[in-house]
């Protein structure tokens, strides 16, 4: 009789035990998977513009290239998110990382008709960029049908930091690379960097396995995922337009959408028109501009660690006060920006805002989408959110040129309060409803 009684403490002071270090495990191995990726992908993007910079001697090469990338990108969101839904996640990430490592090996390799082709060059890159756009979208679907929702959070902020922290690193790495295997040939550093992701891609699902409690979880999400007991086939999946017309038809979710389109526009905007605005603004030299994007870097590593700290139950007012601070980052930027330790702090501030914001955003999405539709729900917004964004950010160019960039800026800092006001009236009613749509799966009865 006493040890029927105690058997139960001591199998909970274990999983007491076991859980922190199972925890931490999970962290470093998710740690070493995004810095693996992101300084792989570092030396590519470096790669594929040298390459299509000294095939055409034209800078403008370098546009074609990234707004092929971007719309292919916007392709994916539509098109891969059902498949995903439909399909095995996992599957499509090992695929993912095996066609970037063939690419890649094929062009390092001396295929000289690959690597003295602009055009080639431009379709390669391209194919890249669209299959690791999938393989991003695999991931994001994956990681909440394997974890629980505080994990999921502590997961994806502790990535943000490493991926600020990487994207530090990369330039450096990217260029020595460059330099000791010049021309195509770099390319095989990046699939070797692949190699590397998906063999510790495999150690992330063996570690998740261990999770304890992992076959509560895994029957949960085999329950939101539309799967059954054997004995009848799931039920088909709704397709994208009707997936779309509830969107749309959704008070809450119509809501997020408009809200997170003018964030993420603004955000990028500012992201992607630092430089400009440092050196045709603030008279820096390139190197001094270059230098001064580390402080942003800074604010989005502090950031990842902040979302990581503070739980799912933190994301609604993240949303508020993320937004608030990049837009105060912003509008600092532009009115102080000519004294450097100003400049410095608001870049920081800028920064912190921006990863919390775009972390919390995507969170909520991974947690209150249907589980079942979540790879066709987070493609269609991902896809409006680019398409909005690439327009602003293609006018902000002619708009700096005529009216310079503090004008610019002041004009994004303040959209930013706007929309930090707009979050602030995203009430509990609207946060309840986003888990309300109709193909949402109906609660359960009470316990």
């Amino acid at each position: 009789m006493t040890a029927t009684t105690q058997e139960p403490s001591t199998g909970r002071r274990t999983a007491l035990l076991t859980a922190p270090r199972w925890l931490m495990l999970l962290l470093a191995v998710f740690v070493v998977l995004v810095m693996s990726r992101s300084m792989s992908e570092g030396i590519y993007d470096i790669a594929f513009v040298n390459l299509a910079l000294d095939l055409s001697g034209l800078v403008s090469t370098v546009g074609l290239v990234y707004c092929v990338g971007y719309g292919v990108e916007v392709v994916a969101s539509v098109v891969a998110g059902p498949l995903l839904d439909r399909g095995n996640p996992k599957t499509v990430l090992v695929v993912a990382y095996l066609v970037k490592i063939g690419l890649f090996v094929l062009i390092g390799f001396g295929s000289t008709f690959l690597s003295s082709h602009l055009w080639a060059i431009v379709v390669a890159a391209a194919t890249v960029d669209l299959v690791h756009h999938i393989g991003e979208m695999a991931l994001f679907v994956l990681l909440p049908r394997i974890l629980d929702a505080k994990t999921l959070v502590r997961v994806q902020g502790i990535g943000a930091s490493v991926r600020a922290a990487a994207e530090v690193l990369s330039p450096v790495v990217a260029g020595l690379v460059i330099v000791l295997l010049p021309g195509s040939r770099a390319l095989l550093v990046a699939a070797g960097l692949q190699v590397l992701a998906l063999a510790v891609f495999v150690g992330f699902i063996a570690v998740v396995a261990r999770q304890p409690g992992s076959a509560h979880l895994k029957t949960v999400h085999e329950q939101g995922s539309g799967a059954t007991n054997g004995e009848e086939e799931p039920a088909p999946l709704p397709s994208r337009r009707a997936v779309a017309r509830t969107i749309v038809s959704s008070p809450a979710w119509r809501r997020f959408l408009i809200f997170h389109a003018l964030t993420v526009l603004a955000l990028s905007t500012v992201i992607l028109s630092l430089l400009p605005l440092m050196r045709a603004t603030f008279d820096m030299s390139p190197a001094h501009a270059g230098s001064f994007l580390a402080f942003s870097t800074i604010g989005a590593f502090i950031g990842g660690l902040v979302v990581a700290k503070a739980g799912p139950e933190s994301i609604y007012s993240s949303l508020r006060w993320a937004t608030a601070l990049a837009g105060a980052g912003t509008l600092t930027a532009a009115l102080f920006g000519g004294t450097q330790w100003i400049l410095a702090t608001a870049l920081v501030l800028f920064g912190l805002g921006f990863t919390v914001y775009l972390r919390s955003a995507g969170l909520l999405v991974q947690l209150r989408a249907p589980a079942a539709l979540l790879g066709t729900w987070h493609g269609l917004l991902d896809a409006v959110v680019r398409v909005v964004s690439a327009g602003a950010i293609l006018a902000t160019g002619f708009l700096f040129d005529g009216f310079g960039g503090r004008p610019v800026y002041l004009v994004l800092g303040a959209l930013l309060l706007l929309t930090a006001a707009l979050w602030s009236a995203f009430g509990t009613q609207d946060q309840q409803n986003l888990g309300s749509t109709p193909l949402h799966p109906a609660p359960g009865p009470a316990p």
